[in-house]
Order: structure tokens, then C-alpha cells, then sequence
């Protein structure tokens, strides 16, 4: 059958992630996770040798099809419970000796975090690309002198390295979280029926059954958690909250990549084709910043998403409220982070920054954006600052209702005239020297990030995880 879904999936994901989420990996990680507890079982003397031997070859879905496990399902209406008949009858007799100790949420649960570790590795790689882009651009544009904005309203000076910094910084913050959240999240967990291992005690006593728990730790490259964490959907809401944290973020600077784009500013301008791409069906001129608009309607998905795991509730040792969100809710995050990701990486790479109109927009004001520095000057000459902020209020607002330059309201002041000479109104005007520390806190954060870049591998690799 051909693929049905065609136009939209990349906007939804992206093919490696896609890979991730299909089902036969689903089924595949499944396979794995009884592969991990029949080599347990097999040195624990459980099994026959022969029978784990069997299990462990048959163990790929070029054997078990998720096909076949629908097959049973239909009348089983269980979802493991038809994966293991499926396995049994696919195996032969070894197929008796399969799924003896473990329960549902065993294979469930530490399947799932396989997947998830895959997820997790695309997505640091990505979150790392980004940020190396973001941190090229800080230091390119660190002296790159536009204007700085509160409120949708010119406010003083920054530049745009300055910018990129900042949002090189937030991607950092959240490759720590996600380096952080490793130990928490990457646990094997196969405690059976209750959490307690009763199977396993009553197959080979207390210390062997806490045994098994490292033995499939091990050949998962998994942590080993203390003690049963079948309760503990946290980790998946830590996950999640992660990923929309992360791409909030995202949004944050396609929000202002956009409206960086508006006509009446243009400092900064996405990618466009100018020969083959179209931005509206009916206005041929339009060139929309479509990729940061729909960072903004991912980000909104994926912190709905992070709800839906956060109201995860389950009734006594466990039941299946958990399932639903977590089949839903955990891919499609992993995927349209992927997506964003991925977008905003070809946006930065592309930005094409207006550094002529950048100059430009910081006059557009006639100069009242730099009357905090005026106001700061006459501090300093007269040691009064509410006086000095009346003043210059007053001359500012001169200024903007006469449509004249602050520089030439001020110098018609007499009060100003005072304590400031024409030399120094006119230094004071200046708009393209008075941006603070902003190319030393960008040179400052891209040493921040370049020291810890090198730990990054380091942090992970005691889960399996290769950057």
C-alpha cells in the first residue's frame, strides 16, 4: 500500500524519528527487553539453556511481525499477552519457557524507555547543532550594534550577538536538563506482577531475584533503580516537560525571527526561494515567515502533550490509565521536537540578517532611546537621579510629541544646558556606542558552552548513548 501521509509528515516529524515510533521498533525493543531477561534466566538456572538459546535467535521482528501480534490480539484483546502467545507459537516449544517471572508493565515500560534513548539521542544531537549554529552567530554579530525592545517598543541598544547568545545560553540550559534527567530517566525496570519480584523470589530466592535486575541492567546498558519504579510515570512527565520547555525556546526565537521580518522592520529575513517557493495562494509578492510561525503551534502541542503525562494517575500498585497518554503523548512529543528542531537549525543557517537596517532602526526615534544614557550623565554631573529622570522625561516626550530629535530639544534646554556641553549631548546621542557589556556576555557565554560541549558524550555514556 502506498504511504497515506505524504504532505504533512515532515512538518510532524522527521524521517530518523519517524524510524524511532514504528511499531516494529516498538516490538523490536520488546524483543530486546525478554532478550535481557532470558539471558537472566538462563544464568540463574531457570530456563533450560537450549530453550534461552532458541529465544534469543528468534528474537527479531523479522520473525515476530507486529502483524502476527494483531493477529492474536484480536482475540486476546491484551497487548502482551498477545506478543507472548504470537512469540510461543512462532518459537515452538522453546516458546514455553518465554515470559516466566516478568509482567506486562516489565516489558512495557523498559521497552519504552529503548525508544525513548533513541529519541533522546537524535534530539541531543540536534539541540547540539543549534546551539554550535547559535554560538557562531553570537560571536559573528557581537558587535552588530540594533536596537533592544520592551514592550514592543524601542528601549536602548543592544546588538544582535548579544541575541543569539542569549538563545545559545536556553539551548545549553536545556541539553543540561536533558544530561541531568539520564540517571533518572534510562532505568530497566523487571519487578513483576506488584513491583515486589514474587516470581522471581519464588524461582531463586531473594538475593538471585534482586540479581536479575542487574543482570538485565547490564545487557540493556540501563541504570538499575533502587528499587521497583512501575509507579513512577515522573520520569516520563520529567521527559516531556523537557521537550516543551526545549521548545518553547524554539518559539521564543521564531516569535522574534518573525517579527524581526515585519516589512516595517526588516533586520532579519528567513530562507526563501525566491524562484520556486510561494508564501500565498492569492498575493504572489508574500514572503512568509512561515517555519518560525509553526515553531510556535509545535511548542503549544508539545506542552499539551506534557500535560496529558502530568495528569497521569494511577489507582493502587498500577492499572492502564497510564497507557494511553503514554502511547500518544511520548512519541509525538519526540517527533515534533524533531521537526522543530531540525527547522530551526535550516532557519539560523540560512537567516539572512539586514545589519543596514539594523543601523538604520536605531534613528527611526530620533534618538529618545538614549535618553537613559542622558539621564545617567546628568546623574553623574549633578548626584541626582530623580531629578536627572523628570528632566529627561520631560525632554524626551518633547521630543516624540514634536516629532524632533532628542539631541535637539536638549540642546535648546536650559537646564540641561547647565551640566551638558554640545560635544557631550552629541557623544550622548550616539545610539551605535552605548550597548553595555553586551559583546563581552556574548563572547563570555560562547566560552561558557565551549567548556562544557566536551562533557556533553561523557554525561550519557553510562546509558548507551552515543553523541
Amino acid at each position: 500500500m502506498k504511504d497515506s501521509y505524504v504532505l504533512l509528515k515532515n512538518a510532524y516529524g522527521t524521517e530518523e524519528m519517524r524510524q524511532v515510533w514504528t511499531e516494529e521498533n516498538m516490538v523490536q525493543k520488546w524483543l530486546d527487553m525478554e532478550v535481557a531477561i532470558t539471558k537472566a534466566k538462563m544464568e540463574m538456572g531457570i530456563i533450560p539453556k537450549e530453550a534461552g538459546e532458541e529465544i534469543i535467535r528468534k528474537s527479531s521482528v523479522k520473525y515476530l511481525t507486529p502483524q502476527m501480534i494483531a493477529d492474536v490480539k484480536a482475540g486476546a484483546a491484551h497487548l502482551i499477552v498477545s506478543f507472548i502467545k504470537a512469540f510461543a507459537k512462532m518459537c515452538g516449544p522453546a516458546g514455553e519457557h518465554y515470559h516466566v517471572g516478568p509482567t506486562t508493565q516489565d516489558i512495557l515500560d523498559t521497552g519504552l524507555v529503548l525508544q525513548i534513548r533513541e529519541a533522546y539521542t537524535i534530539l541531543m544531537r540536534q539541540m547540539r547543532e543549534v546551539e554550535a549554529v547559535l554560538c557562531e552567530m553570537a560571536n559573528k554579530y557581537k558587535h552588530t550594534v540594533m536596537m533592544g525592545r520592551t514592550h514592543g517598543q524601542h528601549a536602548v541598544p543592544i546588538t544582535f550577538g548579544f541575541k543569539c547568545a542569549i538563545w545559545a545560553y536556553a539551548m545549553r540550559d536545556h541539553i543540561q536538563r536533558f544530561k541531568e534527567m539520564a540517571p533518572r530517566l534510562f532505568l530497566a525496570n523487571i519487578s513483576a506482577a506488584c513491583g515486589s519480584r514474587n516470581t522471581f523470589k519464588y524461582l531463586v530466592g531473594d538475593e538471585k531475584a534482586e540479581k536479575i535486575q542487574e543482570i538485565v541492567s547490564r545487557e540493556l546498558n540501563l541504570g538499575v533503580p533502587v528499587m521497583d519504579i512501575h509507579q513512577r510515570p515522573d520520569r516520563y512527565m520529567e521527559f516531556t516537560n523537557n521537550i516543551a520547555v526545549m521548545m518553547t525556546t524554539l518559539a521564543q526565537m521564531g516569535i522574534e525571527i518573525r517579527n524581526l521580518q515585519r516589512t516595517e522592520v526588516q533586520e532579519l529575513e528567513e530562507p526563501f526561494d525566491s524562484a520556486n517557493q510561494y508564501s500565498s495562494s492569492t498575493m504572489p509578492n508574500k514572503r512568509n515567515p512561515e517555519p518560525s510561525e509553526w515553531q510556535e503551534g509545535l511548542a503549544k502541542i508539545a506542552r499539551g502533550n506534557a500535560l496529558a503525562v502530568m495528569e497521569i494517575n494511577m489507582q493502587h500498585e498500577r492499572d492502564a490509565t497510564r497507557m494511553a497518554p503514554e502511547f500518544a503523548c511520548i512519541p509525538e512529543s519526540c517527533l515534533i521536537a524533531s521537526a522543530a528542531l531540525a527547522t530551526a537549525l535550516k532557519n539560523l543557517k540560512g537567516l539572512v540578517v539586514h545589519e543596514d537596517n539594523m543601523r538604520k532602526n536605531l534613528y527611526i526615534t530620533n534618538g529618545i532611546a538614549m535618553a537613559e544614557l542622558v539621564m545617567l550623565a546628568l546623574y553623574k554631573k549633578t548626584g541626582r537621579k530623580v531629578t536627572a529622570h523628570t528632566l529627561v522625561h520631560d525632554v524626551s516626550m518633547k521630543a516624540f510629541v514634536e516629532r524632533r530629535s532628542l539631541k535637539e530639544v536638549l540642546l535648546e534646554n536650559e537646564e540641561a544646558r547647565k551640566y551638558l556641553t554640545a560635544e557631550e549631548i552629541d557623544e550622548l546621542t550616539n545610539p551605535e556606542t552605548y550597548y553595555g557589556t553586551a559583546a563581552v556576555q556574548a563572547e563570555k557565554m560562547i566560552n561558557y558552552i565551549n567548556s562544557l560541549r566536551p562533557t556533553d558524550a561523557e554525561a550519557v555514556k553510562p546509558f548507551g548513548i552515543t553523541l
